[in-house]
């Protein structure tokens, strides 16, 4: 099952992706086309369904890395990096809504 903090982060890779290929005055199909991804991919990417990749958040940063290079997009402007997969320890901090965070 997809941790809350998976889906939040396809939401903002999503919306990245979104705001670069629009800067770049580029259409879905043009994206899809440059990427060599079909146009319904590229709305799931878009659009940070992560579900559309079988829940697999590697798998959605690679196509957004791939979509990021073939715009000349520098992949960390996503807030990735060039090799998704990480072994970094899961922190329930980043699951907890940022409205039920205590403030200090």
């Amino acid at each position: 099952m997809t941790r809350l903090v998976e889906i939040r982060k396809a939401k903002e890779i999503g919306r990245l992706v979104r705001a670069s290929r629009e800067s770049q005055h580029l259409s879905v199909q043009a994206l899809a086309g440059l990427s060599g991804y079909s146009v319904n991919q590229m709305v799931n990417l878009e659009n940070g369904n992560i579900y559309a990749f079988h829940e697999n958040l590697d798998h959605f940063i690679e196509l957004a890395v791939h979509s990021a290079e073939k715009m000349n997009v520098d992949p960390s402007v996503f807030g990735v990096k060039s090799n998704p997969s990480s072994n970094e320890p899961f922190s329930i901090e980043d699951s907890i809504p940022v409205f039920l965070q205590k403030m200090a």
